[in-house]
C-alpha cells in the first residue's frame, strides 16, 4: 500500500482551534534617540524642527509663527551731480508762466459787460450801481460777497443775489426779489411793508397800503429798511385764562400778552397763508386778541381762527371750505374747532 504524506490544508492565521487562547502580539521596541549628533553638528530632532520651519511654521499654542521672509535687496546708486544751468532754466520757466498768467488777468480779463437777470422792482442800472462793479475792473479780483451785500442793503425788495463770471469779460448778476409783502402801521400812523419773516422793506402811503394784506392789532416801533421789525410795547395787558394745575384742577391764571407775542403770531399766520398758496387773498389779519385771532378773506368772508395752534391746518380747512361755497354766499367761517370740533362752521351775514 502506497502511503504518501498529505499536507494539512492551509489555515487562516486568524483562525485558531477552539479553546486555544490567542497569541499575544509583540510590541515594537521604541526607537531610541541618537545619543550623538550627526556630522553636520545637529541632532535628528533639530533637523526635523528646521524642516518644519521651512515648510510653513511651527504651532506654538494657538498661533502659528511663520518664518520671516528676507527683505528686498537695497540698491545704492550714485547721486547725480547738481546741474546749476538746468535748475536755473526750470526756475525761469516757472516764473515766466506765473508772470504770463498775472499779465493775462490784469490786461485781458477785465469787466466789459454786466448783465442783470430776475429784476422786476428795479431796473438794470439801479442794480449795477448798488453792486459797485465798474467797467474796466479786474474780472477775477473783485469781491462777489461784498457786491451781493451792497445790493441787498440798498435795494430792500431784493431777497437773494448770486453773482457769476463768464470769461473773458462778462459779469452776470442773478436777483431774486420778494414775492409778497404785508402792510403794518408805525407809531406815527404811517404804513410800512414787511415780509413774513419780519424784515422791513420800505415805507408806503395809505392808498398803496390798501392793496396789501394789513396787519391789525400790532404797531411797529421805528422801523428801518432791511432790519427786523420791532413791535411797540404798549402798557401791558393781562388776560385771564383757565389752566390746569398739577392736581388736574381748573384754576384761574393771568397771562401777560406782549406786543412781541402779537407780532410773532401775526407772522405765523402770514407764513401759513404762504404755505397754503394764499397770497394776496387776505385783506387783513387781526391779532388784537391772540386767543381769538381773525382774518378777513377778501370782502366775502370773516374767518375766526381761534388761537395760534395748528394754524397751517386751519388755513387749509378754510381754503377748502371757501372752494365749496357758492359765489353769492358771504358770512362768517369758524375754523377754531371749539364750537364745532370736527367741522367748519358757517354763518351767513344778515341782510
Amino acid at each position: 500500500m502506497d502511503t504518501r504524506y498529505q499536507a494539512p490544508p492551509p489555515q487562516d492565521p486568524r483562525m485558531r482551534p477552539r479553546g486555544e487562547a490567542p497569541a499575544k502580539r509583540k510590541k515594537p521596541a521604541p526607537r531610541k534617540a541618537p545619543a550623538r549628533k550627526r556630522a553636520s553638528g545637529a541632532s535628528r530632532r533639530e533637523l526635523e524642527t528646521k524642516l518644519k520651519k521651512q515648510r510653513g511654521g511651527i504651532r506654538k499654542g494657538r498661533s502659528v509663527r511663520k518664518p520671516r521672509r528676507p527683505g528686498r535687496p537695497v540698491v545704492y546708486t550714485q547721486p547725480k551731480a547738481f546741474n546749476r544751468n538746468q535748475f536755473l532754466l526750470h526756475l525761469l520757466i516757472v516764473v515766466s508762466v506765473v508772470l504770463a498768467f498775472v499779465l493775462a488777468i490784469s490786461i485781458f480779463f477785465r469787466v466789459e459787460h454786466i448783465l442783470v437777470s430776475g429784476a422786476k422792482a428795479y431796473d438794470e442800472w439801479e442794480i449795477r450801481e448798488a453792486a459797485g462793479i465798474k467797467e474796466g475792473e479786474r474780472l477775477l479780483s473783485f469781491s462777489k460777497a461784498q457786491a451781493s451785500s451792497r445790493i441787498q442793503a440798498q435795494l430792500p425788495y431784493v431777497d437773494k443775489v448770486r453773482i457769476g463770471i463768464k470769461l473773458p469779460d462778462t459779469v452776470i448778476i442773478y436777483v431774486e426779489e420778494l414775492e409778497v409783502a404785508y402792510a403794518a402801521k408805525c407809531t406815527d400812523g404811517l404804513w410800512w411793508l414787511i415780509t413774513s419773516t419780519g424784515r422791513v422793506v420800505e415805507q408806503i402811503d395809505n392808498i398803496t397800503a390798501s392793496g396789501y394784506t394789513q396787519i391789525q392789532g400790532v404797531i411797529l416801533d421805528t422801523p428801518v429798511p432791511n432790519q427786523q421789525a420791532i413791535a411797540y410795547e404798549e402798557p401791558q395787558v393781562t388776560v385771564p385764562t383757565e389752566t390746569l394745575d398739577p392736581t388736574q384742577e381748573t384754576v384761574n391764571a393771568v397771562v401777560t400778552v406782549t406786543a412781541h407775542m402779537k407780532l410773532q403770531t401775526a407772522l405765523s399766520i402770514l407764513t401759513s397763508l404762504e404755505n397754503n398758496g394764499i397770497v394776496g387773498e387776505a385783506a387783513s389779519i387781526d391779532v388784537s386778541n391772540i386767543h381769538a385771532l381773525g382774518l378777513m378773506y377778501g370782502t366775502r368772508y370773516q374767518v375766526n381762527l381761534g388761537d395760534s395752534n395748528n394754524m397751517d391746518y386751519k388755513i387749509a380747512c378754510m381754503q377748502k371750505a371757501i372752494a365749496q361755497m357758492s359765489d353769492y354766499e358771504m358770512g362768517v367761517l369758524d375754523v377754531s374747532f371749539t364750537t364745532w370740533p370736527d367741522m367748519v362752521g358757517f354763518t351767513p351775514f344778515m341782510n
